[in-house]
């Protein structure tokens, strides 16, 4: 087996963007003095590129990204499929975790990506896409794949 073994960009960018078109739930963890949330929700991403959008309510998580701009998003494969598989996406800092209203900049094509009318919509640029996926192996690459963006 060749552990460690990088896959080349072009195909892991191929493979984590049928990961994403794949599925349309995630988990989005966020942090706020030391306590963790972690909260389901369903997603949508762009025809190209990763960039992650989710409507939101306010809440605790909205308040969490505003005092704590870090988040950490899991999508995994249910694990009655027999495959291990999941994604872990990261991103940090106001300049990628961008809350969009109806009057701001970006908010009219968000929502036509996002489906049902929603008042808030956060757009997620991620830095970090890590794929982890025991077939790969199978392929002479290690398990886990990292996309540093």
């Amino acid at each position: 087996m060749a552990k460690g073994k990088k896959m080349p960009e072009e195909e892991l960018i191929m493979e984590i963007r049928k990961f994403l078109d794949e599925r349309k739930e995630l988990v989005l963890c966020t942090c706020s003095s030391n306590i963790p949330r972690a909260t389901p929700m369903d997603f949508y991403t762009e025809k190209e590129g990763f960039n992650v959008y989710v409507g939101l309510a306010p809440g605790r998580k909205v308040k969490n990204i505003e005092e704590n701009p870090i988040v950490s998003i899991g999508i995994y494969t249910p694990m009655d499929t027999g495959k291990i598989q999941g994604m872990q996406i990261t991103a940090t800092g106001k300049e990628r975790l961008i809350f969009l209203r109806e009057e701001d900049e970006g908010y009219d094509e968000a929502q036509k990506i996002v489906q049902g009318r929603r008042d808030l919509i956060l757009k997620i640029i991620p830095e970090k896409i890590e794929l982890l996926d025991y077939d790969f192996a199978k392929k002479g690459y290690s398990r886990l794949q990292v996309l540093e963006l």
